[in-house]
């Protein structure tokens, strides 16, 4: 459910819960920039970015579907220099030589003060705290504010504990950002004798979301018309190197980690970043959102792989995938529909898939036809696979993701829409889609056999003939 808050309101309760938190072993960071790093035994470098630590690997893990992503990074702009004291960091519950083979939740709430910060920044300060573990040796990190799942490697354990993670996380997005003029942490690892996933799932419902959907507001007050560059991201190339990620007012990034806005804030302070403006050019379609120079420069920064996306598409030359993404769309064949999966859902898709099982499948930089990765947030986007039919096209989404989707979902097509209450097998989606008269049916041959796409392979372009038809069935539905 969509919650909002105001500022000051907002303000008084998060520093109510802040204080109310149980008590930890306190420990002090460095605030002279030449002491930032000091005691920090693990490496940071961006040869560690993407690292990924496989079970048997694994000294711990924190957070992540074990715990049904109960856990938070929470990053807050803080308005009263007051409230911040500088270098402090406070680590509530066991450190990590206590936690050898343990699977716990957890909660990182970073703050930072600076005179001229506003939320307008939060997405720099977000990615440049996370560098602390994305770059930090051994460590994997997966996901984003409460979705967030992190293991750390056996083999570099000696070297860390909760201390000095939380000296590096706030110390990193000093040096490079000096408009942050003080920082202060609490990092939570919710033992059950701290109450658990009970404990962070609380702060999550009353600081996270709440903070997290007044900004989320103030980026949608831009749409893709208003502008005249998107923004592209190739940090996740490390992994997946002809991956780009276009960044749109109405097109979040698969990792959720920044917006439009914080991109562009991003590429003015660092133009030669991993963050680049990528100027539209002429409008080839504007249904589909395709653009002259937005192609271009796809096809430049994928090493000259991928030379068109649809941005309202998810069946057409969609984005590349990653492996960040969390929630994914995918087609199903047996009904010409859609179907969306996030990374809560445990259980399988109509395509006989797990999310984790999907995601191996269609990451490391593939344009798949027909399977797309999103943030959470895409769908709430009026632009929402526009170019498929948009909601007519969606015919099934796991029954927790559609709750949360409420308000975003035309109110005539929440029910018409299946879960997994419903059904999983294709040919009962098939038969409950014909039983609720989903607009998909109408694309059916006389309304009683579906008549599914010839989706060509993956970084394969689409028969000409072909394409027209899929883009006509979207156009359809949208007519309806």
């Amino acid at each position: 459910m969509k919650v909002e808050e105001s500022v000051e309101d907002g303000a008084r309760m998060r520093q109510e819960v802040w204080d109310s938190l149980p008590r930890g072993n306190v420990f002090f960071a460095p605030t002279d920039p030449d002491r930032f790093f000091e005691g920090i035994k693990f490496d940071i470098s961006p040869r560690q970015f993407g690292l990924r630590v496989r079970k048997h690997d694994m000294y711990c893990e924190l957070g992540g579907p074990r715990h049904r992503y109960s856990s938070f990074f929470f990053i807050e702009v803080v308005n009263d220099a007051e409230r911040i004291e500088d270098g402090r960091i406070e680590v509530i519950g066991p450190e990590i030589k206590d936690i050898e083979g343990q699977s716990l939740p957890f909660g990182f709430w970073i703050r930072y003060y600076g005179k001229h910060l506003t939320t307008d920044y939060l997405d720099l300060l977000t990615r440049w705290t996370y560098f602390a573990l994305e770059e930090g040796e051994g460590w994997m990190l997966l996901n984003t504010r409460d979705t967030i799942w992190l293991r750390l490697h056996k083999k570099y354990a000696h070297k860390h504990d909760f201390k000095h993670l939380g000296q590096a996380m706030i110390n990193l997005c000093k040096i490079q950002f000096p408009m942050v003029e003080r920082a202060d942490a609490k990092i939570l690892i919710a033992s059950e004798e701290l109450g658990g996933a009970k404990l962070t799932k609380k702060i999550v419902d009353s600081v996270c979301i709440p903070y997290w959907e007044r900004v989320d507001k103030q980026a949608r007050r831009f749409s893709d018309e208003d502008v005249d560059t998107f923004y592209g991201c190739t940090i996740c190339q490390t992994f997946a190197p002809t991956h780009v990620c276009v960044v749109a007012p109405d097109r979040p990034p698969y990792c959720g980690i920044i917006t439009w806005i914080g991109a562009k804030v991003m590429c003015d302070l660092d133009p030669y970043g991993y963050i680049f403006a990528m100027p539209l050019g002429e409008c080839i379609d504007p249904v589909g959102g395709e653009y002259t120079g937005v192609n271009e420069k796809i096809y430049e920064k994928s090493n000259r792989t991928y030379k068109r996306v649809v941005m309202y598409s998810s069946i057409t030359y969609p984005q590349t995938n990653c492996g960040c993404f969390e929630a994914a769309i995918f087609y199903i064949p047996e009904v010409d529909g859609l179907g969306l999966v996030d990374r809560r859902y445990a259980g399988e898709t109509p395509l006989g898939l797990t999310f984790s099982r999907l995601a191996g499948l269609i990451s490391g930089g593939l344009q798949n036809h027909g399977y797309c990765g999103i943030s959470f947030r895409t769908p709430r986007s009026k632009k929402f696979v526009r170019a498929d039919g948009g909601w007519h096209r969606v015919v099934w989404i796991p029954k927790e993701y559609k709750e949360t989707l409420v308000e975003y979902i035309p109110a005539d097509m929440y029910p018409l829409i299946a879960t997994e209450d419903d059904c999983v097998d294709p040919l009962e989606l098939k038969e409950f889609l014909k039983r609720v008269n989903h607009p998909v049916v109408q694309l059916w041959k006389n309304g009683e056999e579906p008549q599914p796409l010839k989706i060509p392979p993956p970084n394969t372009d689409w028969d000409t003939a072909e394409e027209h038809i899929a883009r006509e069935r979207g156009r359809r539905l949208l007519r309806i």
